[in-house]
């Protein structure tokens, strides 16, 4: 499945790779920085989890690159020939994940967008797709960060153990740390977070996109609505994409 439209409705998960550039390796570099606690003034780590912390206060205010990186690798090109239509970023996510022996994964497998029995829905519908980058900073191999159930998004049932149960049945594609390598996938798919074995942990940059009437439901978030739009109207004056 050659097509990335194809790939992404029947597998519900891409692969792309950055654009090396100047943009490119300023993006890399604090990426880095963060990893290695070296952060900029008036930024902080802030545990979320019993072995992550995200960047606060906001991640995408951390440095331009941030958003730039996006439209220089045509991110909005890709969402749209992946998809058949715009989305629109409504979050960045930046996390560094710690390592500790024997540690559980802070998200075993789940679905961000769920229905199970009598429950409330969980997640956004039409779901949420979620670009995420996990740079490699050695020449060592990458470290794998990510399982996800390859075409459970088509597959959703209503009752959670026979839901969960279907992953002995299925294809699990395993998602490592890399230079330039990043994913796209929809969040109702199944998916599960592998901590980190380097003793240094794994930091993690996630992309969330959805319709621009979705905007409306992360209202914190304002700022980096109205700029991706300015960004996007000035993409698309040179870009076509529909190509």
């Amino acid at each position: 499945m050659e097509h990335i439209h194809i790939q992404q409705y029947f597998n519900g998960i891409s692969s792309h790779q950055f654009r090396d550039s100047e943009t490119f390796q300023q993006f890399y570099n604090c990426l880095k920085d963060i990893h290695n606690n070296n952060l900029k003034e008036g930024f902080l780590l802030e545990q979320k989890y019993p072995t992550t912390a995200d960047l606060r206060p906001n991640a995408h205010e951390y440095d331009e690159s941030i958003i730039n990186v996006l439209f220089e690798s045509d991110i909005p090109k890709i969402l749209k020939k992946a998809l058949g239509h715009d989305l629109y970023l409504s979050l960045v996510q930046i996390r560094r994940g710690y390592f500790q022996e024997d540690a559980s994964p802070y998200m075993p497998w789940h679905r961000d967008t769920h229905f199970y029995d009598d429950a409330e829905q969980s997640g956004k519908i039409p779901p949420v797709y979620k670009i995420i980058y996990y740079p490699k900073f050695t020449e060592e191999e990458g470290q794998r960060c990510l399982l996800f159930s390859v075409g459970s998004h088509l597959r959703v049932f209503r009752n959670k153990e026979v839901d969960i149960g279907q992953l002995k049945y299925y294809d699990v594609s395993s998602v490592s740390s890399s230079e330039r390598d990043f994913i796209l996938f929809n969040t109702s798919g199944l998916h599960h977070t592998v901590p980190p074995k380097d003793p240094n942990g794994q930091v993690r940059i996630i992309y969330s996109f959805c319709h621009e009437h979705q905007l409306k439901e992360e209202p914190n978030f304002h700022d980096l609505h109205g700029l991706y739009k300015k960004k996007l109207r000035e993409y698309s004056k040179h870009e076509n994409l529909y190509k």
